[in-house]
């Protein structure tokens, strides 16, 4: 994005004329080549003369350029940025030919021109001819305040048409150039850097940056990251120098290189975060929209044991009962009306149509009517159909285990032993940001250790869910593609914040925010951040941090165990016990009714 801002810095002796027509040519040019709104004038309140000439000054410049003129007072700081327009041009009034007597009138510019200071600026020099030791004061306090476009003319501008600038890249040098309107008055200096160093820091975890040395060791700079810092050298001709060095396996979380940007040690930090309180100043373009999600492990397999108990649905068993319930009565009633004993509990559940439904043998009367002959033959289709039902059913769940039930919401995870493991910092971010998850505290494993968080998530440890943003889950997702069977999921309804914007820390002023906010736009409108990012797995195999291993765990074949028959068992002791009773209570009655025919017999 191109600066848009315009600043003059305007510097009049008491024999320079406001309204010079040299200087207001010079003006329109710069209003052409870059358009400004209004004009910002500044200088000293007690300078009488200065007071005298601004007056008609501000006139001739409204009338010239058609364009509306503030005075703002250098003793009062304002944030210009925060309520007016970013398409100004500023003219200030410097005074005597001692720079540090003029500072004070600079750093109050740079101070009300807050998040512009990249901007065009133009000194009128009192002083008859150009002194290059006052340019070079000049120049440098500029360069250290980010004035980075400017230019200065003499008072024998009006002669010479003769104006000044510096270049800081890739080491100061003055220019000399004269005013042709068919030209560039401010080139693009961040167009080409000239091998210029700039100071970055680098750190975050992978896929967004993969360090590791080559066979030369070398330090190879891979990622979303590693690939931005290339083409940022290659399109600005530029050096990325790292006062501190990142070192493979030893990188410190983005979150924690914040302070190397603010307090100057670097002037770009490539480690993208989230912006505090979503305050965009001291930010770039956004680098990345993500989703902050829960990672689960795949659903388990239920356990062996509830095959026998799962393949019947609780209707379809009922409903099986309940017809076993109808033929035992009817054929309990026939057999009553064909003259054959029949016992009172089979006109609930008589044996012969259990043990027909269940495939076993059973006892048929001699010579049966006809209507008997298609009770049993009721019976034994039932079975065939019971029978074959339940074994097809039992086959296809031992060969395709069934899941247990998945995770529906946040109280699910809540009631599950599953632990969400989090790093510190992100976890106090989240319950910062979302007061409503308090609640869900207790769900969260966090872990004051970034290293050991990040060592805990790349070992595949199913027995806790992982805070996962959706850069990293790229990779893990490509990684299971050579699994057996994947291991993790992401749902979409499982992430507590979406598009959250990751940015690259910079100075509020920094002479690079556009430029990079540019590269950002042009590497995402061209899919090369889609494709690094999608080569994140690759990159990561080729550094050695993965390799092509299935880590899923295998299907081998496993012989019935005692704890597969845990249901079989519990209902074979439940019917040992009930036997046993019902066998107990036959022999009292049976002691009963002998006891009462001695009685009798008696007396």
């Amino acid at each position: 994005m191109a600066c848009l801002w315009i600043i003059l810095l305007w510097t009049l002796g008491p024999t320079v004329e406001a309204h010079n027509s040299e200087v207001v040519q010079l003006l329109s040019s710069i209003k052409t080549q870059e358009h400004f709104n209004y004009i910002l004038l500044m200088k000293y309140q007690n300078d009488k003369f200065t007071n005298d000439l601004n007056e008609e000054f501000a006139k001739s410049l409204m009338e010239s350029l058609q364009i509306p003129v503030m005075q703002l007072d250098e003793r009062v700081t304002y944030f210009l940025y925060d309520k007016q327009s970013n398409l100004i041009l500023t003219v200030a009034h410097l005074t005597g030919t001692d720079f540090e007597q003029n500072k004070s009138l600079l750093n109050a510019l740079v101070k009300n021109l807050r998040i512009m200071t990249v901007s065009r600026v133009v000194f009128i020099v009192q002083l008859e001819e150009a002194n290059e030791i006052f340019l070079y004061k000049l120049f440098t306090h500029c360069w250290e305040m980010r004035l980075l476009n400017v230019l200065a003319i003499f008072e024998n501008y009006k002669i010479t048409n003769t104006f000044y600038s510096y270049s800081p890249f890739p080491s100061y040098h003055l220019e000399q150039r004269q005013y042709d309107p068919n030209s560039i008055i401010f080139p693009d200096r961040m167009r080409d850097l000239h091998g210029f160093g700039v100071k970055a820091i680098l750190g975050g975890a992978s896929p967004r940056i993969i360090l590791y040395y080559d066979k030369h060791g070398e330090i190879v700079y891979k990622g979303t990251l590693g690939h931005f810092m290339e083409v940022f050298q290659q399109k600005y001709n530029c050096i990325i120098t790292q006062p501190i060095p990142a070192k493979p396996n030893d990188l410190l979380p983005s979150t924690e290189l914040v302070a190397a940007v603010r307090n100057e040690t670097v002037d770009i930090s490539l480690a993208i975060t989230f912006p505090e309180r979503y305050d965009m100043l001291g930010y770039t373009y956004p680098y990345e929209q993500l989703n902050w999600c829960v990672m689960l492990p795949v659903e388990a397999d239920i356990p062996r044991a509830e095959y026998y108990i799962n393949v019947f649905d609780l209707e379809a068993f009922l409903l099986t009962l309940a017809t076993m319930v109808v033929i035992s009565m009817t054929l309990s009633v026939v057999l009553k009306h064909h003259g054959y004993t029949v016992q009172i509990y089979e006109y609930i559940l008589h044996d012969n149509c259990l043990r027909g439904v269940l495939g076993q043998s059973f006892y048929q009367v001699h010579r049966a009517s006809l209507l008997i002959r298609a009770i049993y033959m009721h019976i034994c289709v039932l079975g065939i159909l019971v029978t074959a039902w339940y074994n097809s059913y039992f086959s296809a769940y031992v060969t395709s285990i069934p899941k247990e039930a998945p995770f529906r919401s946040y109280d699910d995870i809540l009631a599950s032993k599953l632990k969400v493991a989090a790093w510190k910092s992100e976890y106090g971010e989240l319950i910062a940001r979302a007061k409503d998850l308090r609640k869900y505290e207790p769900m969260f494993l966090v872990e004051p250790s970034f290293s050991k968080f990040i060592r805990m998530r790349d070992t595949w440890d199913t027995s806790h869910g992982f805070m996962m943003p959706t850069s990293k889950w790229v990779v893990i997702n490509a990684q299971q593609n050579i699994f057996s069977q994947p291991m993790f999921r992401l749902r979409n309804d499982f992430c507590f914040f979406n598009n959250i914007p990751l940015v690259f820390p910079v100075h509020e002023n920094s002479i690079y925010k556009n430029p990079i906010a540019r590269l950002i736009l042009q590497v995402t409108d061209t899919g090369l951040v889609a494709h690094w990012t999608a080569n994140g797995f690759w990159e990561l195999v080729e550094s050695g941090e993965l390799q092509f291993s299935d880590l899923s765990p295998r299907r081998n074949f496993q012989s019935m165990q005692l704890q597969d028959l845990q249901y079989v068992w519990c209902g074979y002791a439940f019917m040992v016990v009930f036997s046993s009773i019902v066998f107990l209570i036959e022999i009292f009655s049976n002691w009963l009714k002998l006891r009462r025919q001695r009685r009798s017999i008696l007396y």
